[in-house]
């Protein structure tokens, strides 16, 4: 029982750290299309935003953002790496990853961060089934809104 509470934990520190993430690169991506004109060099005006992410507020935009704890925040160092590897063109903004009938990925993660782990975690604590059915915990049930 112990093993399965410490995976629990563990999948959800793990599902923090890829929220931030996805802020972060987010929040990157959002400066960079913001910095961006018709005569701009995108390699140049990104330069400017990895080597200076506090000009840009980057990391405080995260952190004024709620469930976001400074020591959760990884090196600014790192991300001048990844975006070294992984060029800010092959990103869209999270607002894009959204689908009408999909819902967005960012919220469900933070739906699993903030409700689903932990009811599983509290249902193993008290020695019951967990409460989630499998379809809320894949969102299988979602209808999608009447747009009218």
């Amino acid at each position: 029982e112990n093993r399965l509470e410490n995976k629990i934990a563990f999948i959800r520190q793990h599902g923090i750290r890829v929220r931030i993430h996805a802020l972060l690169v987010d929040r990157y991506v959002q400066t960079f299309k913001e910095k961006m004109s018709f005569f701009s060099d995108p390699e140049l005006v990104f330069k400017e935003i990895v080597e200076d992410p506090d000009k840009f507020y980057i990391f405080k935009s995260i952190l004024a953002k709620t469930n976001v704890s400074k020591f959760d925040l990884p090196n600014r160092d790192a991300y001048r790496d990844f975006f070294g590897i992984n060029p800010v063109s092959s990103f869209k903004q999270l607002s894009a990853q959204c689908s009408y009938i999909g819902g967005c990925l960012l919220e469900k993660i933070e739906r699993a961060i903030t409700h689903e782990l932990p009811s599983l975690l509290s249902s193993i604590n008290s020695g019951k089934n967990p409460t989630l059915s499998s379809c809320e915990a894949t969102g299988c049930g979602e209808k999608p809104k009447n747009r009218y």
